[in-house]
């Protein structure tokens, strides 16, 4: 007999991210090509498209190694996010330290920013909309 896949629950989500703080409590983020049609040269979180079948939470661990080389530890699900291409699970979790991950991906950062500034950062709509719900205890969020 084969062994059989975890399944997704029924109210899986089409996304999946991680907001990743480090000891410090800086956010780590991801800085995407200027040439990508979404979120082109803007800082996001980790995360992607769920393939089909897979856990939500399996997919932000993934999403992760396949990113940046991270095996996370602990994943809290925090903010649920509705969008118009489809609701996002948002996941909190401690993240590395500067220099110890890179980008794999051509033309990606990996950029460690300030508690501070992350609001004046240059996030994408979906990625603002997500920490600012996580940063006052908001479990939902919008954004278009």
């Amino acid at each position: 007999m084969r062994p059989t896949r975890p399944r997704a629950p029924e109210d899986a989500p089409r996304y999946c991210c991680v907001i990743l703080r480090d000891r410090r409590g800086w956010y780590v983020m991801e800085r995407r090509p200027g040439s990508k049609r979404h979120a082109g040269g803007q800082l996001t979180c980790f995360g992607g498209s769920r393939e089909h079948g897979e856990d939500p939470e399996a997919c932000a661990r993934r999403e992760l190694m396949e990113e940046i080389g991270y095996a996370v530890g602990v994943l809290e699900r925090c903010v649920v996010l509705s969008t118009p291409r489809g609701e996002a699970w948002f996941y909190r979790a401690l993240g590395p330290e500067p220099g110890t991950v890179y980008a794999r991906e051509a033309d990606t950062d990996v950029e460690w920013i300030e508690p501070e500034q992350i609001i004046s950062a240059d996030l994408s709509s979906w990625h603002a909309a997500a920490i600012e719900a996580e940063r006052v205890g908001r479990g939902e969020a919008q954004a278009e």
